[in-house]
């Protein structure tokens, strides 16, 4: 039965050998990595239209985009 803990333990992970331990390391890495990236380009593009639509000014933030 699995279970829904968030550190699941792979069964393999003693009998993979020390390049498959770093290539899944490594990979877990860039995923995170890649996803952090995303959400703070999520984060920037709404700040952006935030301030295109005047909501930053309301909340006390003035700045203006070097865009149109």
């Amino acid at each position: 039965m699995p279970t829904l803990s968030l550190r699941r333990r792979d069964p393999w992970w003693e009998a993979d050998g020390k390049a498959a331990r770093r290539t899944r390391r490594r990979r877990t890495f860039v995923s995170s990595l890649a996803f952090v990236t995303s959400l703070t380009a999520i984060a920037a593009a709404a700040f952006a239209w935030s301030i295109e639509l005047g909501l930053a000014a309301a909340l006390g933030v003035h700045a203006r985009l070097p865009l149109g």
